[in-house]
């Protein structure tokens, strides 16, 4: 597994840590395309909200950046209950 991670931004900016991410990356689509035949290529990310019908806008520049990478995006949503922040991230240890 290779794995990049974001760098937190407060207030909540996903469309400027998906374009950092990819900017630190190739832009040959071709390399992307290849990579997507031999491999599954996501980009996960664990939203974490404040208040009940919290949302989040994906500009189309985005949606088209992963889809142009062959990059499907997986979400896991946590709501407000109370447990959010301490909810444990995959792949780590609960607190």
């Amino acid at each position: 597994m290779w794995r990049l991670e974001a760098t937190p931004m407060e207030p909540s900016d996903f469309n400027g840590q998906v374009a950092s991410l990819l900017g630190s990356l190739t832009q040959d689509l071709i390399t992307w395309a290849n990579l997507a035949d031999r491999y599954d290529v996501s980009l996960f990310c664990g939203w974490f909200m404040d208040e009940g019908n919290e949302g989040e806008d994906i500009s189309p520049s985005t949606l088209l950046a992963l889809g142009s990478r062959h990059i499907g995006l997986a979400l896991d949503i946590y709501g407000p209950d109370g447990s959010s922040k301490n909810a444990a991230v995959p792949g780590e240890e609960e607190p």
